[in-house]
């Protein structure tokens, strides 16, 4: 089974996840294609930093800083998918129904564009034909603020007691809702997974580093048949017995 890993350390935004798969060869034209083509704005920021000690790729689609609520991001959302065809619409709104209902989610680090970065972000997953996504274990620290304990609240399956604690503070919402909501589950990168290849997303434009670079790992994964991974969760829907 082709399937991506996501390695968290520190600061995490659903632009990193996407710029992460335009680092691991993702065309950035191909999700202009994909925009346009939900009948939405196809530009964004996308940057690759030669310089910094590894290579990492920023994403950033500008605007969408004012109020927002989850009702409005999941309307945005089903108008994106509908006039695409999008094969992962019920991925994305199993994301979205992770985000509280009725309230403004703006202070809490939500923007409104984050819809359309993870319909960008789905599409590079498709384009690279990975069947499943999976979270490496982290230990998650306490959220000191109201979108830190949104993020706490939501990454139910994250825990780990190895390592330093990530703080809760400096994953925004959304992206806790993407690796909660569309990760089969989170294991760590064993002896069943073979890697394809290794990318970085980076939160910073001009200075990636550890804290603020998330991880993506491309390969195969093989599940144990009586391990909790004979039943799983593939990226675009679930289905059971999938390993038979």
């Amino acid at each position: 089974m082709k399937a991506l890993f996501i390695r968290c350390y520190g600061v995490l935004t659903p632009g990193m996840l996407t710029g992460g798969l335009i680092d691991m060869g993702v065309p950035p034209a191909y999700l202009k294609a994909r925009l346009e083509g939900a009948g939405a704005s196809s530009h964004f920021i996308e940057k690759a930093n030669d310089k910094a000690q590894f290579g990492a790729h920023y994403f950033h689609i500008p605007g969408g800083d004012g109020p927002v609520t989850a009702g409005g991001l999941l309307a945005e959302w089903d108008a994106l998918c509908h006039a695409s065809g999008a094969s992962f619409a019920a991925a994305g709104e199993r994301v979205l129904a992770l985000l509280p209902k009725d309230k403004d989610l703006a202070p809490l680090r939500v923007r409104s564009a984050d819809a359309r970065t993870l319909f960008c972000f789905l599409a590079g997953v498709e384009y690279l034909e990975a069947e499943a996504l999976f979270t490496c274990p982290f230990e998650l620290g306490k959220g000191t603020d109201e979108g830190g304990r949104l993020t706490e609240s939501i990454l139910v399956r994250a825990g780990s007691t190895a390592g330093l604690p990530i703080p809760a503070d400096g994953i925004t919402p959304t992206a806790a809702a993407m690796l909660e909501g569309l990760s089969a589950d989170f294991t760590p990168m064993d002896g069943r997974f073979l890697l394809d290849s290794t990318a970085y997303g980076s939160a910073s434009s001009e200075s990636p580093d550890g804290d603020n670079t998330a991880a993506l790992y491309l390969g195969y994964f093989t599940p144990r048949r009586d391990s909790l991974f004979g039943r799983t969760m593939k990226v675009f829907g679930r289905e059971n017995d999938l390993f038979e």
